[in-house]
């Protein structure tokens, strides 16, 4: 299998939380893997073992993957969902996914061998959204299991400056709903290359133990189920070390992290350790 894709969707100026929605598909360098929704790479089989121990030690069901039935609406989306990701499989992977044992869901049985994280957003006719999937077992710092039923606004309150802008939220919604696909990146750095990062139950090396450090980058796609009121969000999260980065790359990463507002260094996790990051860069 091929090596992982390379995303480096880092600006030198001050990082804005903000949507970034690009027409999916981008050409990126990384040839057919930037026209694929699901990537399947050399590093599948560590993947694919972080989601089994995660079921094993019993964070999956309730935690890591949840799915709402609570109407006929919602097993409409579910169904369109399915439908799609059975036939987007087909055509992008040589092999089907294998199937877990005693698998937690019809979502689950797709999903659980391959790389990425999902979740599914329904509005109901009244207007209002509300995540009716939740299959995510590699946060970024967040708690996958408090979103279910969650509107798109109240599961991204907590990021810096999303609460200012409700319209941006309405705007975001249908858009993921109505047009697309889209591609977006989200990154920060961290002191470990563990995909888990969950605040309570994963694994993260504070940054005073850290002998190196890595850029973690999340590919986002949305894709639109407007004849159902609904969309797929789909995650792939990659993890570079400093040392896999190019000297331009390293440059641009510190000064990002230099110029980075205050409030979204704080809600990465950076605030206060930004001398040990530098150092980090420079040692790479």
């Amino acid at each position: 299998m091929p090596a992982p894709a390379r995303y480096f969707p880092v600006d030198a100026g001050p990082l804005r939380m903000q949507a970034g929605l690009q027409r999916f598909p981008v050409e990126l360098g990384n040839g057919p893997a930037d026209r694929r929704f699901f990537q399947r790479d050399d590093e599948h089989p560590r993947y694919v073992a972080a989601k089994a121990k995660l079921v094993a030690r019993g964070d999956a069901a309730g935690r890591r993957h949840a799915v709402s039935r609570a109407d006929r609406g919602e097993d409409r989306a579910h169904a369109a969902v399915l439908t799609w990701i059975d036939a987007t499989l087909a055509r992008e992977l040589e092999a089907p996914p294998l199937s877990p044992e005693a698998p937690l869901s019809a979502y689950d049985l797709r999903l659980r061998d391959l790389q990425e994280d999902a979740a599914v957003i329904y509005r109901d006719p009244s207007g209002h959204e509300r995540a009716i999937l939740v299959s995510v077992y590699f946060p970024s710092g967040w708690r996958p299991e408090t979103i279910l039923g969650a509107s798109f606004a109240s599961i991204h309150a907590p990021v810096p400056d999303f609460a200012d802008h409700p319209k941006a939220a309405v705007s975001m919604v249908r858009a993921m709903i109505e047009r697309g696909p889209y591609l977006r990146f989200v990154w920060t750095v961290c002191a470990d290359d563990e995909l888990d990062h969950h605040p309570e139950h994963g694994r993260r090396t504070p940054w005073s133990a850290a002998t190196g450090g890595f850029l973690r980058v999340e590919r986002q796609l949305t894709i639109p189920f407007p004849e159902v009121d609904a969309s797929l969000f789909l995650i792939r999260t990659y993890l570079y070390p400093f040392a896999s980065l190019d000297g331009a790359q390293r440059s641009i990463l510190a000064r990002a992290v230099a110029a980075m507002p205050t409030t979204i260094r704080r809600y990465k996790g950076l605030e206060g350790h930004e001398a040990t990051i530098a150092r980090l860069l420079r040692a790479a």
